[in-house]
């Protein structure tokens, strides 16, 4: 084997190798928290992500730093339910999916009783996850259209109207 050969399979293995060990060790807090803290549209750490779906005991790291930094969160949509949710409380706020008759993408619709409204909602259901910017809100309700042809908007909305989907508005 020559030189050039040997040295091109020893970065082979050596990239193989820190790949090995960044997939299997657990994120600190410190990163856990930044992408906790991340913007809707910011860079995500595909890392970290991977750890949190693929580690139970990461995931619930995770949600419950997302539970501290929430205005609101709500582990289930109900303990009760036969059929897609449309309308759900999460804690102080009233989330509703209103569904228009002319074509147009479904509204969600949040609206606040407190003073402070939420910038941003994250959606879980089993191992999907969604963040999105909810915008300004304008006479106490944010609204954000479920836009079939936006990817991240049409999964929220699949998301958001099943019983299982855990929601945190940040």
């Amino acid at each position: 084997m020559s030189d050039a050969a040997r040295l091109l399979a020893e970065i082979h293995a050596a990239r193989a190798l820190v790949r090995d060990a960044a997939t299997t060790a657990q994120p600190d807090h410190a990163r856990l928290w930044a992408h906790a803290t991340r913007a809707p549209d910011g860079p995500v750490d595909l890392a970290t992500v991977r750890t949190i779906r693929g580690d139970p005991a990461t995931a619930r790291r995770y949600r419950t730093m997302l539970g501290a930094l929430a205005l609101a969160h709500a582990p289930l949509a109900a303990a009760a339910s036969d059929g897609a949710i449309l309308r759900r409380r999460v804690g102080a706020y009233a989330l509703e999916i209103l569904e228009a008759a002319d074509g147009a993408p479904p509204l969600l619709v949040l609206r606040g009783e407190s003073g402070q409204m939420p910038r941003v909602i994250e959606a879980w259901l089993g191992d999907e996850t969604v963040r999105l910017d909810l915008g300004p809100a304008i006479e106490g309700a944010a609204v954000l259209a479920l836009d079939p042809a936006v990817p991240d908007a049409a999964l929220m909305g699949r998301m958001l109207r099943d019983p299982a989907c855990a929601v945190f508005l940040l």
